[in-house]
């Protein structure tokens, strides 16, 4: 007898009264509990989708006890009568009320209970999720073993990624949070149609930390991700602890990664007991960089093993969680986590111990640790033979020549990325290369990428690093970093005289390392170098003489003029080139070879701008162009946009922020403007891609499924229920049509929701068995290609003609003309590969992508109206076997008899009103329940449970995202539908009155226009200086440190030079500013009898004087400063050489001044005696009145 004809109809609305509607209950079963001694009393058992509920049998009920799913430890039944359940290490025993039936009844709450289970979590095996599950005899486990079979095989469908909504909502109803309908969009749509298996939460990050909670457990069952990342993310205790207990449950995760999120020794300890505690979990990748978990947080790694030193402990217990995987790790990455050389040492010692580690690690960084203790255990485990493709060890304090001696015995097979810089190479000077440093690039077979950068690069070692890859005959395309090492003239010299040689070169970086002058020579033997096509030589010429300049930038002109040059990138960038970019920017327009250039930092202003918009007009191999950091203003901005009109190739033009920003700041609409233009025409260059329509097929069904599954799902689960009633009851109301009918419904409903994938599959196997439109294509571009050819050869023999008639003397012998169409055939050659790309690539692309739009209509159309008319059936036929159920009338028995079929193939009209039926009868609903005064409803459960409208949301709907709970919090968007209402009740809200609203939100309004600001004092008068300055006229700032003040004295008093038209006071003043320091010897003064005047000997010794403290000083500046001379920019360059000009200019007027000066002292010398007396008797005079 089963549970329903127990359970009166009083007591089933009493338990819906109690638990609301919002609650679906697929069971409810009356039971016996034991009380005090041998007492029992009758419960009900209610199961619903996610949670158990144990109901008192009296009305009105309530609820005595109710346990989540997930908390049931194990199911036990020894008894046909008995139902045990573990929960939360205390068990729970159920007896039924009825012996006769007990075992079926016992089998039905199993079944019931691994039925919701397997629903929510498809892909995992029940016993994973409960530990125990002992049902004697063994044979009533046949339905629940079919059901495992089922979902297990893949016969059922899991939903979109793996059933995350699912399992999203039941996680939230597990830790009593709301459930955020935008979360489960995002998964069903986003990561669905991008198929990617990564849960990235800064994809969720705008949340509440609590809200996270529930999204990273969903991943606990989830088979679907198979990567975690975390990275960046300040995290709560609780988001922490969830993620570690994911670790600890779950049997897909392969990639963990944990960078930067404040984890600390603990956490580490932590992380190493879930990882022994799941011997399931296929973990290949795990990222812990960026944490400061120490020696300390390497040491609790292994907290199950003998400590090997009680100091340094640490990185010794890695190994028992890496030696538990099965696969081992292939990625480990432990940089700036604060590490010192014994925790490495007993790192290396763990993974050399692990016999897995030499076989899949594959990846690993120490970068940013200090290993300047000794490591040997490192270098033994590097030693082994191993499968390491990347090592990072850069920012170690490692000796770089030690390294290399493991590298040579181990790492030569598989190593393609290494990373050493920021390291040196011992501390003694004087020590010889070792052997095996050349030995390694001689001998290495896998070598991609080599990283020197700001090593302090020895020549020996320079030498020896392209010496030993000149050698290696076994590697190509390798990737040279040789960045900041400060190689000066000795390093130019051996790039010069090796690099010419190392054909295994694809890039070269020697950019910040002082070549200067020399690096003209190192551009020219690179030019030689035929396999190298990327360069960088960037900040090389910032304290280089302007002289030579020239000669570095023709080298690079005539580097990339060649005609067989294979450069593709040119990094010239932060070199302050200013107008001697020029030249480089005029070979622009008739370059061949490079696609990508780098030229930001060299100040090139609006000529410069100009001439690589004059290039970019003609040039049409350029595709990438960063310029910013030159001073181009509005005017040279405009001139680019102007030429892109014309350039059909540059597709990158990284924006210019810097001198954006300065031109934003004095006109900000024309500046928008042009970088307008700019991104449009970057925009139109861009070659048109075939889009894979893969994506467009998932992100579909994403849209159909993530708003149709859950009410299908319902709806099937509902007229199921119902057919089974009726045939128990065995009723003569309804005929076996109808019931046939529905049973149909439900194989179509459960097979509509993968209708689209099926139709996808349609067009793949068509294109695979060959689409006619890429076939024809094909045709077309091998037609043109041949079509092009002919051209091509007739063209040729044209021309070739018309010359011979032209010239028919100089093309008159057979020979010359033979010469010359065989020069041209060869130049006439077209690539068939070129035609198949600008056919089947470019214009294909547009055509099939327009055709895979076509396709997905029609899919999207098919499968939309499929599942419209399965929702609409199904809605009548479950309503129909409902009111048969209830034992309504003949009149509407009769009605869903055998004309069930044509019913539900009636007219618009009457489906519309029974759809406005269906609204008003939920609108009942939903009064009585708002208006239901029952304290005993469990209302914290709604929260997690999603409210599905009964009408199916249209297309448009489905593709918009559901309110944010951003917005609601902020309040910034106004909720309209019921279900964001809802959702917003769940989120407290602060409490703040309208006008402190109001008063934190507004701004003061500033005046739209307004006139220019003036200064008010600036144009005022100044007043007349009638009284010479007390200060000398000379500012401090601008005079230089070993300023002599007797300069430019012979400049002032050279003839010809203007007088000074300040006011002048008399010299015996005592605020006569004191203007030689010879003044007693070389100065003569000036009174106002005289008017100033100098006489030609008094010039005389004062240009002497001057030369010669100058020459003393000249001398003394020598002597001091020739131990250390000092780099002069180019600018200071410039000056010195006008000094010079100017300097012997003054020579030969001082010689010419000296001349003169001789021959006017004679007539001077013959008065010299009355100017003698004269002064005496002035003497004289000046003494009588002293002694009156």
């Amino acid at each position: 007898m089963s549970g329903r004809n127990i359970i009166t109809r009083e007591l089933s609305d009493s338990i819906r009264q109690c638990l609301g509607r919002k609650v679906k209950l697929t069971l409810k079963v009356l039971v016996k509990v034991e009380t005090k001694g041998d007492k029992t009393d009758n419960r009900v058992l209610a199961f619903a989708s996610c949670r158990l509920f144990v109901l008192t049998a009296k009305v009105p009920t309530r609820v005595d006890q109710h346990f989540h799913y997930l908390d049931i430890q194990g199911v036990e039944s020894r008894k046909p009568n008995q139902l045990c359940l573990t929960v939360c290490d205390r068990v729970y025993t159920y007896y039924t009320t009825h012996e006769e039936n007990s075992s079926h009844e016992v089998d039905t709450m199993v079944l019931s209970l691994g039925t919701a289970l397997k629903n929510i979590f498809p892909a995992v095996p029940l016993t994973h999720i409960i530990r125990k599950v002992d049902i004697q005899p063994p044979k009533r486990m046949q339905q629940l073993d079919e059901l495992e079979r089922a979902t297990l095989g893949g016969t059922r469908d899991m939903g979109p990624c793996g059933g995350f909504s699912t399992q999203y909502m039941c996680m939230c109803d597990y830790h009593a949070l709301p459930y955020r309908e935008e979360v489960a969009w995002d998964v069903d749509t986003i990561y669905l149609s991008h198929d990617t298996r990564e849960l990235y939460l800064h994809d969720f990050d705008y949340l509440e930390q609590k809200d996270l909670i529930p999204i990273i457990s969903a991943l606990e069952y989830n088979t679907w991700f198979r990567k975690l990342r975390a990275s960046h993310s300040k995290l709560s205790h609780e988001a922490i602890e969830r993620i570690l207990h994911v670790v600890s449950k779950s049997l897909s995760l392969e990639e963990i990664y944990l960078d930067n999120i404040g984890a600390k020794a603990e956490f580490a300890n932590k992380l190493s007991l879930a990882l022994l505690s799941n011997s399931n979990i296929p973990l290949q990748k795990l990222d812990l960089s960026h944490n400061p978990i120490e020696d300390k947080g390497l040491s609790n790694l292994c907290g199950l093993v003998a400590k090997l030193s009680p100091v340094a402990g640490g990185a010794v217990h890695i190994s028992n969680p890496i030696g538990r995987q099965a696969k081992g790790l292939s990625h480990l990455n432990l940089s700036l986590c604060g590490l010192t050389g014994k925790g490495v040492n007993m790192l290396a010692h763990s993974l050399s111990v692990n016999k897995y580690m030499c076989q899949t690690l594959t990846f690993l960084s120490l970068a940013g640790n200090s290993l300047r203790d000794d490591v040997n255990n490192l270098y033994n485990f590097l030693a082994q033979p191993n499968t390491l493709k990347t090592l990072d060890l850069s920012a170690t304090e490692c000796a770089i020549d030690a390294v290399f001696g493991a590298l040579l015995r181990g790492c030569t097979s598989s190593l393609a990325h290494l990373n050493l810089s920021r390291n040196s190479f011992g501390s003694k000077k004087t020590r010889e290369m070792l052997p095996s440093f050349k030995q390694y690039f001689t001998s290495t077979l896998a070598l991609k990428t080599l990283t020197l950068s700001q090593c302090k690069l020895p020549a020996d070692a320079l030498k020896n690093v392209l010496l030993g890859l000149a050698c290696n005959e076994n590697i190509s395309e390798v990737d040279l970093d040789l960045s900041s090492n400060q190689l000066g003239g000795t390093g130019a010299q051996i790039l010069e005289s090796c690099i010419h040689g190392v054909r295994c070169l694809s890039a070269l970086d020697i950019s910040d390392n002082g070549l200067e002058a020399q690096l003209g020579p190192v551009v020219a033997a690179i030019s030689k170098n035929k396999s190298i096509r990327k360069l960088s030589i960037g900040r090389n010429l910032n304290n280089i003489k302007s002289k030579h300049v020239y000669h570095v930038m023709e080298s690079v002109v005539q580097m990339i003029q060649e005609e067989d040059c294979v450069l593709e990138s040119l990094s010239i960038n932060d070199s302050r080139l200013k107008t001697d970019l020029h030249n480089l920017l005029n070979a622009l327009g008739s370059n061949h070879c490079l696609q990508s250039l780098d030229i930001s930092g060299n100040y090139m202003g609006d000529s410069g701008a100009r001439l690589l918009a004059k290039a970019l007009q003609i040039n049409s191999k350029l595709q990438y162009i960063s310029y910013d950091r030159n001073n181009v203003t509005l005017q040279g901005y405009s001139d680019i946009a102007y030429a892109l009109q014309s350039n059909y190739s540059v597709k990158f033009l990284p924006f210019p922020v810097h001198d954006a920003l300065l031109c934003m700041k004095t006109a900000p609409e024309r500046t928008e403007n042009l970088m307008r233009r700019i991104q449009d025409t970057l925009y139109r260059n861009v070659s048109p891609m075939k889009y894979s329509n893969g994506q467009a097929f998932r992100l579909q069904q994403g849209f159909l499924l993530s708003s149709t599954q859950q009410q299908v799902d319902r709806l099937v689960l509902q007229t199921g229920e119902a057919v089974r009633t009726l045939r128990r009851s065995g009723s003569d109301l309804v005929g076996a049509n109808s019931l046939q009918w529905a049973e149909g419904l439900i194989t179509d409903a459960d097979s509509s929701k993968q209708l689209i994938s099926h139709l996808h599959d349609v067009v793949l196997r068509r294109d695979e068995a060959g689409n006619p439109i890429e076939t024809k294509l094909h045709q077309i571009s091998s037609d043109l290609h041949t079509v092009i050819t002919n051209y091509l050869q007739d063209t040729v023999e044209s021309m070739v003609r018309s010359a011979q008639d032209k010239c028919p003397n100089v093309l008159s012998e057979e020979k010359v003309v033979d010469d010359v169409r065989a020069a041209c055939l060869a130049k006439s050659q077209l690539s068939s590969q070129l035609v198949e790309t600008a056919i089947v690539e470019q214009a294909g692309s547009v055509i099939l992508n327009k055709v895979n739009e076509v396709n997905l209509a029609i899919a999207s159309t098919v499968s939309d109206r499929v599942i419209d008319e399965v929702v609409d059936s199904l809605s009548k036929t479950c309503k129909n076997l409902q009111n048969l159920q209830s034992g309504e009338g003949p009149r509407k028995r009769a009605s869903t008899g055998t004309e069930m079929g044509s019913r539900e193939r009636g007219s618009s009209e009457s489906s519309t009103r029974s759809e406005r039926s269906d609204t008003v009868s939920q609108g009942d609903d939903t009064t009585s329940q708002k208006s239901d005064p029952s304290p005993l409803k469990l209302e914290y459960l709604n929260l997690a449970t999603p409210q599905l409208a009964s009408k199916r949301k249209s297309l448009h709907g489905r593709k918009l995202r559901p309110q944010s709970v951003v917005g609601i919090i902020s309040g910034l968007t106004d909720v309209d539908s019921s279900q964001s209402t809802r959702a917003a009740k769940s989120v407290t809200l602060p409490n703040y009155s309208k006008e402190k609203a109001e008063s934190l939100d507004s701004v003061s309004e500033l005046p739209s226009s307004c006139g220019q600001l003036q200064h008010l004092g600036k144009a005022r008068p100044r007043r007349v200086k009638t009284r010479a300055p007390t200060r000398p006229m000379g500012r401090a700032d601008l005079v230089e440190e070993d300023h002599d003040i007797s300069e430019g004295v012979d400049t002032f008093f050279r003839p010809g030079s203007s007088t000074p038209t300040t006011p002048l006071i008399s010299p015996d003043s005592e605020n006569s500013p004191r203007l030689l320091k010879y003044g007693s010897t070389s100065s003569v003064e000036s009174s106002p009898h005289t008017g100033g005047a100098r006489t030609g000997s008094e010039r005389g010794s004062i240009e002497s004087l001057t030369r010669s403290d100058s020459l003393a000083r000249s001398e003394s500046d020598v002597t001091r400063e020739s131990p250390r001379p000092r780099t002069k920019s180019r600018d200071t360059e410039e000056e010195d050489e006008m000094e010079d000009e100017d300097q012997s200019l003054d020579e030969k007027s001082r010689s010419v001044t000296s001349l003169i000066g001789r021959r006017s002292n004679e007539p001077m010398l013959k008065r010299s005696p009355d100017m003698s007396a004269r002064k005496a008797s002035t003497s004289s005079n000046i003494s009588s009145m002293d002694g009156m």
